[in-house]
């Protein structure tokens, strides 16, 4: 072991000095060099540590355990932890990504347009997911069940494709998926993974290897809300209607995609307005019912480790009119060369156009920056369970000059 290796150690903490030890006595051939620096000295001796003890990969990512907000958190068992700092090695949010060089930006349109037409904009995540499912593979991305959770699936086809389609702006529980994900690749097969960049992310942390069987696109996010708030709004709207919620369209075109509505269906009724209009898209939207994170999203402005990012096109109408139908537009950002190849592949059942970052971002500013959390989120969520999300709305939103009667 090299003195440069000694002092590192030595300035550990016992725990972790100790560990780092036994790592280094099954893999001193490989760390005999001259130290790099202390922080990829240690990354670089985690990720051995991961590849002696689990070579297939992390094992079952901890419970998650909801918050007093709703949020989904890793619950660390303090008796079984050996502070070997595995699980802050892995975070993808305590290692943010750089920026990096997009290889293209093209405005994108499915030919389809009865897909185009129940997507949330160009269709073009149901082109991609089809090709890899032509190819063999799986596609992952978040769908709605029976009891309207949202939640990340596997599908094997092109029939089972129409439930991964559209927006769901809640918090997606990802259960097993990685694990089955990990499986999957080991077998060979392609798999073409979709959902928000910080699960993009933790899916590659949590595989530890590369493996040029995996794609995936993620979508812009102007942030992820609360599933208690999401289920509270269902609460009160079958509570309304007298009988529960069966269906949800989040982003439903019928008047065009520029003036879409989110919709709630009972048996026999309809609740919704345009997405701006809308009791829970408005607190949405105006950043109160969202993850403290995404109020500092570590993904955006070019910072993707996705291969392709998606997200809407909104502005095309001013820019490039002669493109816009309204029946949606999606704004695709090349990222990886696999990206570059995925694309190519669905070409010829799209129509594209080439346009830059600077463009895409113009109107829909969550593609470069992230977007402050509301002044009014802490008095939302500490208050949650007294008021419906409607008296919320007027007390955080409609209240702008201060007149709303105080709570207490």
């Amino acid at each position: 072991m090299s003195n440069e290796i000694r002092v590192l150690l030595s300035a550990l903490d016992p725990h972790r000095r100790d560990l780092c030890a036994a790592v280094l006595a099954l893999c001193a051939p490989e760390f005999e060099a001259p130290a790099p620096p202390t922080q990829v000295f240690l990354s670089s001796l985690y990720q051995k540590l991961c590849g002696r003890m689990f070579p297939d990969g992390l094992p079952e990512i901890p419970a998650l355990t909801a918050d007093e907000e709703g949020f989904l958190y890793p619950k660390i068992n303090e008796e079984m932890c050996m502070d070997c700092g595995l699980c802050e090695n892995v975070c993808p949010m305590l290692h943010k990504p750089q920026q990096h060089e997009l290889l293209a930006v093209y405005g994108a349109k499915n030919n389809d347009d009865a897909v185009r037409f129940t997507s949330s904009s160009g269709g073009m995540f149901t082109l991609f997911a089809e090709e890899i499912l032509k190819q063999g593979g799986v596609v992952v991305g978040a769908a709605l069940d029976d009891q309207l959770n949202v939640q990340h699936v596997l599908v094997n086809s092109i029939a089972e494709l129409p439930k991964l389609r559209g927006s769901k702006y809640v918090q997606s529980k990802i259960g097993k998926i990685y694990s089955e994900v990990r499986q999957i690749l080991r077998a060979g097969r392609k798999v073409l993974f979709s959902g928000t960049p910080c699960q993009i992310a933790g899916l590659k942390k949590y595989l530890v290897k590369p493996s040029e069987n995996l794609l995936t696109v993620d979508v812009v996010c102007h942030g992820v809300p609360s599933p208690k708030v999401y289920h509270k709004h269902l609460r009160e709207l079958a509570q309304e209607a007298g009988e529960p919620v069966m269906q949800v369209k989040f982003r439903d075109k019928a008047k065009g995609w520029k003036q879409g509505e989110t919709l709630f269906f009972t048996e026999h009724q309809r609740f919704g307005a345009s997405k701006r209009q809308e009791t829970y898209m408005r607190l949405f939207l105006n950043n109160i019912s969202i993850r403290p994170s995404c109020g500092e999203c570590a993904f955006n402005n070019k910072r993707s480790l996705a291969d392709i990012t998606i997200a809407d096109y909104w502005g095309i109408d001013k820019q490039f009119p002669k493109f816009d139908d309204d029946k949606g537009v999606t704004l695709v950002l090349v990222n990886s060369e696999a990206g570059a190849e995925l694309l190519a592949s669905v070409s010829d059942k799209a129509e594209l156009l080439a346009t830059d970052f600077a463009k895409g971002a113009e109107y829909n500013v969550a593609v470069s920056k992230s977007l402050p959390l509301n002044p009014k989120r802490a008095f939302f969520f500490g208050h949650l369970d007294e008021y419906t999300l409607k008296e919320m709305v007027e007390r955080c939103l409609d209240d702008k000059e201060g007149k709303m009667k105080p709570l207490f």
